[in-house]
């Protein structure tokens, strides 16, 4: 007996449905199965093609999809305004370990010209 894969049928239910109508008028559209035990939305964002582009240079960088990185920022930022720990998913503790070696090189670089003055 297979397994249940909610992701797979999340992923299935929006390449099968047409969404164009709640795009052009702003709705939410929701997938009728949950994955991760979490319902998922879809929202229509306007944003600058040049801000898209950026966010998609630091994605691949990161070497994940843009639609995670942007959702990866938004969970962040609420867990900020909200002033409570940022959800735990594997996502968000992979971007925590993705900029582990950025801040050690930048501590580093700050070290090293204390060292020399």
């Amino acid at each position: 007996m297979s397994e249940h894969d909610p992701i797979a049928d999340g992923r299935d239910w929006y390449a099968e449905t047409d969404l164009s109508e709640h795009i052009a008028s702003g709705k939410v559209a929701r997938a009728p199965r949950p994955r991760d035990g979490e319902p998922m939305s879809t929202f229509a964002l306007r944003i600058s093609d040049g801000v898209l582009d950026d966010v998609a240079d630091v994605a691949s960088a990161r070497g994940v999809p843009t639609s995670t990185l942007m959702r990866q920022w938004i969970v962040e930022r609420l867990a900020l305004e909200q002033r409570r720990p940022a959800d735990s998913t594997d996502a968000i503790w992979q971007a925590a370990l993705d900029a582990v070696p950025r801040l050690a090189e930048d501590i580093a670089g700050q070290l090293a010209g204390r060292r020399s003055t």
